[in-house]
């Protein structure tokens, strides 16, 4: 169950996700977004017998795991991460369509791994620069649709500047949350003892869950949820 693999998390996500579901984290540089996802995802492998892919357009393989030991965080053998210079060398003197190209590596390791089951994309921002589709928007539509189509449970990631607008809305101004299941906020409060990072559960279809700003932190163990950002000390 995902919401057991962040301690804490279970006190605002009341069930679990339903399998399939696609669920964007959002949030500010700095907020933890790739290390929610990460920490999620690896924990749930932990104790299911499936397999998930982590791709990610902005680091090399090695930075990220580094970042993530950093956290307190380790992978397993279930969790095969992909990094876009796996890809770079075999389509540099090409044009590059990223969306066809993530589609394609999906569906290589679903071959390998029958049970893929969860998959992650870091990010959303790197995916929308990358691509040469002139109608992104359309494009992301059918990626998601592909994505359910699947029945893999994904987590994509998307920074957003401090105002929380998305960068999915060039083209029209509105935000892109409606195409996603569910919404994973998190972000940065300035209190009186210093900035404190929280996360906020904006949106999880078919699931009962609390609204209010809840602070994240680091531990020796990882991610931890440990309440109410506006609580008292």
């Amino acid at each position: 169950m995902f919401r057991d693999t962040i301690k804490g998390l279970d006190k605002i996500i009341e069930e679990d996700i339903p399998k399939g579901s696609i669920i964007l984290v959002t949030g500010a540089e700095g907020t933890l977004k790739s290390s929610l996802v990460f920490g999620m995802i690896s924990r749930y492998l932990e104790k299911n017998n499936e397999f998930g892919l982590y791709v990610t357009l902005e680091q090399t393989k090695e930075s990220h795991m580094k970042n993530m030991e950093s956290m307190g965080l380790t992978t397993n053998c279930a969790l095969h991460m992909f990094d876009y210079s796996d890809m770079r060398a075999e389509w540099k003197d090409n044009e590059l369509d990223i969306i066809k190209v993530t589609e394609e590596i999906i569906d290589f390791y679903r071959c390998k791994q029958e049970k893929l089951t969860v998959f992650a994309l870091d990010s959303l921002n790197a995916l929308c620069s990358l691509s040469n589709e002139p109608n992104f928007r359309r494009s992301l539509y059918y990626f998601f649709s592909n994505l359910r189509d699947k029945g893999l449970t994904s987590f994509l990631i998307m920074e957003t500047p401090l105002s929380g607008t998305s960068i999915l809305a060039y083209d029209t101004g509105r935000p892109e949350h409606f195409l996603a299941d569910g919404v994973i906020e998190l972000g940065l409060i300035e209190a009186a003892e210093g900035v404190k990072r929280y996360i906020q559960i904006r949106k999880m279809r078919g699931v009962n869950h609390r609204m209010e700003k809840n602070q994240l932190v680091v531990g020796k163990q990882g991610l931890s949820v440990i309440g109410s950002i506006y609580r008292s000390n």
